[in-house]
């Protein structure tokens, strides 16, 4: 590297960052591939007693937190009073004491995670990089900790006919802090912004593997692969890597390959999601599943929650073959809370992750009445929007609450 060393100038040194981000990858990546071939979920139905941990977040995090755990709480009343199910609550994970203690999340915090199955998880703030480089996003950090390597998120408008799923790959992104990534130096000024892209083949079969059993269960038999392939080549190989699983281990399974400019050119036009056409049959298929790398995956997702209200209306289910971490899709409403405005904030979202979690451990039918007074809530035009319709958090739970129990 010797001849590389007077192209940066300062303290960073981008390849002592390179170094060390490959060797933590590669001991994660290494204990990852020995579940090659035994890609088995869980049936966390069966598993009882069950821990579900609580994070109740920050920002608009605990003001939306009463209606996720109410939610959660009255729909288990009997297995939490039998001990079947344990809700514990997940201390000082808080953008406040993440700052105060410098670390990306208190040893208090760990130990409470390391107790659960699964989480139900409010909003968190990343801190500021330019005040706070070396506090990274606690939400990256919990999936990377727990290996959810998935993110799973539902798109459903009953009346467009639109009903897909987005797995989103967790791992393997330039989601990076201060010590693997940064800003380089040139004649004494801020020149470079850089990162490092590492992209594991066994994230992504196992991304692909959640996929096609997804795609299978919802009979379309096919899969749109979503990668910026001709650009990012952490993404050509993702594909290659897609396509290859797919063929060896589903060969019934079809699949199209789409750069996201065209796939937002096609989630914009309900019409072109039922006319899609496989690349091993040639026959139209109607669009049920989509794999995406991280940054990809994160917009589309982004993108189709305007077919449910908007990103506030969308929750998401980052999971393993044996665990999961549910939440709001959607940020801690910073500007919302600056504005004294947070409790008109939409507890729509997480009440969606509850029910998400509830399915993940076995309660279909729960789900399904979740998401159904969740619909008529916003038929009714009961879903806060920031305070323009005048609806509150609080209205609004109580309304869903209402209507569940109803259900």
């Amino acid at each position: 590297m010797s001849k590389y060393e007077n192209i940066f100038e300062g303290d960073y040194n981008p390849f002592d960052a390179l170094a060390t981000l490959l060797t933590n990858e590669k001991e994660r990546v290494q204990k990852a591939i020995k579940t090659r071939g035994h890609f088995n979920p869980v049936d966390l139905s069966k598993k009882r007693p069950l821990t579900i941990g609580f994070a109740p977040g920050d920002g608009i995090g605990p003001i939306v937190a009463k209606a996720a755990r109410t939610v959660l709480e009255r729909l288990l009343a009997k297995e939490i009073a039998n001990g079947e199910i344990t809700v514990i609550e997940i201390p000082d994970l808080t953008i406040e004491k993440r700052l105060e203690l410098d670390v990306v999340a208190p040893k208090t915090s760990i130990d409470a995670i390391d107790k659960c199955d699964v989480i139900l998880k409010m909003p968190l703030e990343t801190p500021d990089s330019s005040k706070y480089p070396n506090v990274p996003s606690a939400n990256v950090w919990m999936r990377q900790y727990m290996d959810l390597f998935a993110c799973q998120r539902g798109i459903k408008n009953q009346d467009l006919g639109i009903d897909f799923t987005i797995f989103r790959c967790n791992l393997g992104t330039p989601y990076q802090d201060a010590k693997s990534a940064g800003v380089s130096l040139l004649n004494g000024q801020e020149e470079y912004a850089i990162c490092f892209w590492p992209q594991a083949r066994i994230d992504i079969e196992r991304l692909t593997h959640l996929a096609c059993l997804h795609a299978k269960s919802s009979g379309s038999n096919a899969v749109v692969l979503n990668f910026k392939d001709n650009v990012i080549k952490p993404d050509a190989a993702a594909l290659n890597w897609a396509k290859k699983y797919i063929d060896a281990n589903f060969p019934e399974i079809d699949y199209l390959a789409v750069k996201p400019d065209d796939f937002s050119y096609t989630v914009t036009q309900p019409s072109k999601l039922s006319s899609m056409r496989g690349e091993k049959s040639g026959k139209e298929f109607k669009l049920t599943t989509v794999v995406c790398n991280n940054i990809v995956g994160d917009m589309a997702g982004d993108e189709a929650g305007m077919y449910v209200g908007g990103i506030g209306g969308v929750g998401s289910a980052n999971i393993s073959f044996s665990q999961g971490m549910f939440e709001a899709g959607g940020g801690t409403g910073t500007r919302m809370m600056l504005e004294n405005r947070g409790h008109f904030a939409s507890p729509v979202a997480v009440v969606k992750a509850t029910g998400e979690l509830l399915e993940f451990i076995g309660y279909s039918k729960l789900k399904d009445d979740v998401f159904a007074a969740v619909d008529a809530l916003t038929k009714e035009n009961l879903v806060p929007n920031g305070g323009k319709n005048g609806v509150t958090c609080d209205q609004a739970t109580e309304s869903l609450l209402k209507k569940i129990k109803a259900a």
